[in-house]
Order: structure tokens, then sequence, then C-alpha cells
């Protein structure tokens, strides 16, 4: 898996993406359209394969504070590209000037397990707070600085990009050899 700037060559994979990230009910119908930010929006593009899978993107807050969205399309991902992409931008974000990052996750969203998983504990919960696949969901808030990432992703570094796993368990055509 790899990020790739928007540009003249993928905006119509960036435009047909958009579309399904406005369509999916876990997104709760939120574009991420910011005119400040600390990186450019990113296409997840499979390393294998080459498909486009989804978009990283951010919008920059007073403070020094990155808001930090990821969409990968359930119909072209699979399990672990978000959490590939996920430590790839936000590390960008860190590295670009983020004091902090702040992700809005919807209560029915997997993404929470997983950021739990990470040791990430949500900061806030914002009850009935956006109306999706038809019905209200809280919002469950999370903010973190560098280190408290950094912390949060060692136990599992090795399942990342430049972790020990094989290049293989990472969508790489390289083969043991």
């Amino acid at each position: 898996m790899r990020l790739e700037p928007r540009s003249e060559d993928n905006e119509a994979e960036f435009k047909e993406l958009d579309a399904s990230w406005l369509a999916a009910p876990v997104m709760g119908g939120v574009t991420f359209a910011a005119r400040t930010t600390f990186a450019p929006p990113m296409l997840v593009r499979e390393q294998r394969t080459g498909n486009a899978l989804g978009i990283v993107a951010n919008q920059r807050l007073p403070g020094d504070v990155a808001a930090f969205v990821v969409f990968v399309d359930p119909a072209r991902g699979r399990a672990g590209y978000g959490a590939e992409a996920t430590a790839l931008y936000i590390s960008h974000l860190f590295d670009s000037g983020a004091r902090l990052v702040t992700m809005d996750v919807l209560s029915f969203n997997p993404v929470n397990r997983q950021l739990q998983r990470f040791g990430l504990v949500p900061q806030a919960r914002m009850r009935e707070h956006v109306y999706a696949a038809g019905r209200y969901w809280d919002v469950v808030v999370y903010s973190f600085s560098a280190a408290e990432f950094v912390r949060a992703l060692a136990p599992h570094r090795h399942l990342m990009p430049g972790g020990t796993r094989h290049p293989v368990a990472l969508g790489s055509s390289r083969k043991p050899g």
C-alpha cells in the first residue's frame, strides 16, 4: 500500500472515491474539502495491483491541530489497508508540523475498535450527533500527540510497512528469496 498525492493523473480516481465516500454511511455524509491543511489529501493505492482504494485527508485547525479522516472503499479494500494508510499519513502530519491529531469517528464505525486496540482512548463522545443510515449516531472523538501516537503504534509496528513482516504480507509482489 502506498499514498499518492492528488494530481492530474489520478483526478478521476479521486472523484470516484469521493463519491463513494459521500455515499458510505460510516462516513456520515461529510465531505472533506479543507482549504488549509498540513499535508495534501492523498490517494490510498494498493502496491501490488496499483488499484486506488481510498483517500486520506486532513484539515488544519487552530493551535496546530490536524483533523484527520481516512476512507477506504469497502468494495475495493481489505482489512488492514486503513490502518496502514493511517499510520503513514498521521506520521506525515506530525512531520508537517501538526501538534495534535484529532479524529471524529461515528460510533458504529469499526475504526473505533481498531483505535482502542492501539491503546488510543476517546477524549469525548457527542451523543446522537450525526444522522446517517436512517438514525442518529454518537460521534467518538480521539485526539493524540506524536508521542502518544508512537507509543500506541509501537506494539504493532511489525505489522506496518517497514516492519518485520515479509513484504508479500504487506501487498508487495516481491517474493522471498
